[in-house]
């Protein structure tokens, strides 16, 4: 059942701030504009009751009925997306320990991600499809790898048999083995799935066996790392997970942090937040 404080901060945020699109309603309700999704049925409701108006397409602008909605003017497509000066970024020790504490108190962040050790701990094991199908649907919600959109290349009946016929799955991510990422990435053949397979592995190793032996791979990550990082290309990083090379990105995750002197318990996840919630 939707939330019903969803339709009052959808209200709230169109009094104060005019205009707004479904993803900058999201990216300002939950910190990430990749839940547009979650918060499409209280925005449709709300345009169906005529207490919001939608105005245009692609993408639509929504107002609040009666105010005059103003849409931004379109941002060309050739334009060059700005991305954040990250000189300021001092990553240390403290500065992870830091923004792990912000990631952990967000509204979602923190409760979803008590709700996937609830779960892995309740269903730890990965040789039963239909067990598999539930926890990859729930990584998959909570993460925004949208498995969904690539529906016509692997079915989640087709992605659940695949991780639940890996032999010694459960031993392998237990100990931290990086080719059991490389074998759900490769999934049927049709479709390269390395960042969902790296946080598959990486919230089972973690949250169920307490350990930090896989680095996620994501949008954020592929995009910022070049930038903190003077010895890596957003190709090279491509490189590895087209070719599937999980243990060469796995591994200079690992370098970079011995160079840095990260020290932190877990610091291979809170270096993902980090970089995560600066740039988010």
């Amino acid at each position: 059942m939707m939330r019903m404080s969803q339709k009052g901060d959808i209200i709230n945020l169109l009094k104060s701030n005019g205009a707004m699109t479904q993803g900058a309603l999201a990216e300002t309700m939950y910190g990430d504009k990749n839940h547009g999704p979650n918060i499409y049925a209280a925005l449709i409701a709300l345009v169906n009751t005529g207490v919001v108006l939608r105005t245009g397409s692609n993408p639509s602008y929504y107002s609040l009925s009666g105010v005059e909605a103003v849409i931004p003017e379109k941002v060309s497509k050739s334009a060059k997306k700005e991305y954040r000066d990250v000189s300021v970024d001092v990553i240390t020790n403290a500065s992870i320990e830091e923004a792990e504490k912000l990631v952990q108190n967000t509204d979602n962040y923190g409760p979803e991600n008590d709700l996937i050790s609830r779960c892995l701990h309740k269903f730890p094991l990965n040789t039963d499809p239909d067990l598999v199908a539930m926890k990859v649907g729930l990584i998959d919600i909570t993460n925004s790898t949208h498995l969904s959109q690539h529906k016509s290349k692997i079915s989640m009946v087709e992605l659940a048999s695949v991780i639940a016929a890996i032999p010694d799955i459960d031993e392998r991510i237990a100990v931290g083995d990086p080719e059991v990422v490389n074998e759900i990435a490769r999934s049927n053949g049709n479709i390269n799935l390395f960042s969902f397979a790296s946080k598959y592995c990486c919230y089972h190793n973690r949250n169920l066996y307490g350990r930090d032996d896989y680095s996620i791979l994501d949008t954020v990550l592929k995009e910022y790392l070049p930038r903190y990082f003077s010895d890596v290309t957003k190709n090279q990083i491509q490189k590895w997970q087209d070719s599937f090379q999980y243990k060469e990105y796995n591994d200079y995750i690992t370098r970079k942090l011995d160079e840095l002197g990260i020290t932190v318990e877990n610091r291979k996840r809170k270096f993902d937040h980090f970089v995560w919630y600066k740039n988010r």
